[in-house]
């Protein structure tokens, strides 16, 4: 008996030692927990067990004007290495749509804006639009969704490029709880 008991609390107290650079807190047996520290510092102190508790809100909300500013710089890059006389061919724009969402992702990943626990969806169209200005053309994209309006969003770019295109990259932003 004593053997177990001995074997989890060298256990316990090797998961301390490798807890102490990060200032975690190693819960031991019987409610006993040892709080770890960048010093030498290592006593027992008598508690109630940690509760687990989830974030219902995030630590750092999505900067979505930030976002908005990367999204635009990226697209602008990645349209801008077409040629101007480039036309648009439905075949090629399915290759150029998907390589606009994986790098367009890549930019505004949440780890990379310190926001975590957010999902981000992409979504990229190419549509052909007329090179002069005398016929008049329109599109419209409406999308909904079920969110929260104080931690979820999104952001709308566009760009023309080639000769006759138009790039339109929509970013939904959504906090997972």
């Amino acid at each position: 008996m004593e053997t177990k008991s001995f074997r989890a609390r060298a256990m316990f107290q090797r998961a301390s030692e490798l807890t102490k650079r990060s200032n975690l807190t190693v819960p031991l047996i019987n409610g006993w927990k040892r709080q770890s520290s960048t010093n030498s510092d290592t006593s027992i102190i008598n508690s109630t067990p940690q509760l687990t508790t989830y974030a219902l809100v995030p630590q750092r909300k999505f900067d979505f004007l930030r976002a908005q500013k990367l999204l635009q710089l990226e697209l602008n890059r990645c349209c801008g290495r077409i040629s101007k006389n480039v036309q648009y061919d439905p075949k090629v724009s399915v290759n150029l749509v998907r390589d606009l969402a994986q790098q367009l992702r890549r930019v505004i990943r949440p780890d990379y804006l310190n926001c975590v626990r957010y999902k981000i969806v992409i979504l990229v169209s190419i549509v052909q639009i007329t090179p002069n200005q005398q016929v008049h053309q329109s599109l419209t994209i409406v999308s909904r969704c079920l969110w929260n309006r104080d931690t979820d969003g999104s952001v709308t770019v566009q760009t023309k490029f080639g000769y006759d295109m138009l790039a339109i990259a929509t970013a939904f932003a959504v906090y997972t709880d």
